[in-house]
């Protein structure tokens, strides 16, 4: 079974040195179609909503290089049982 967007995401990878012109603008995916470059998170999700309804679309900021995000779960808080 594919994770969720999976397929988004290997479309936005295979076409990412061909949208790198592009960088920092946002791609929507539907599938494995690009439906548009946008300005802002905000216009490329307005685009996805109404290109491809409630199913499963991708807004990518473009950028060469991802970051990285580290996130825990391990707090160091008391467990309250």
């Amino acid at each position: 079974m594919k994770e969720p967007l999976q397929k988004e995401i290997e479309t936005y990878q295979r076409n990412l040195p061909n949208l790198l012109s592009e960088e920092g603008k946002f791609v929507l995916i539907c599938g494995t179609k690009i439906e548009g470059l946008f300005s802002t998170y905000e216009d490329a999700l307005q685009a996805g909503y109404t290109k491809c309804g409630l199913g499963p679309f991708l807004v990518k900021k473009i950028q060469a290089i991802e970051p990285i995000n580290f996130f825990t779960r391990d707090l160091m808080l008391p467990c309250h049982t």
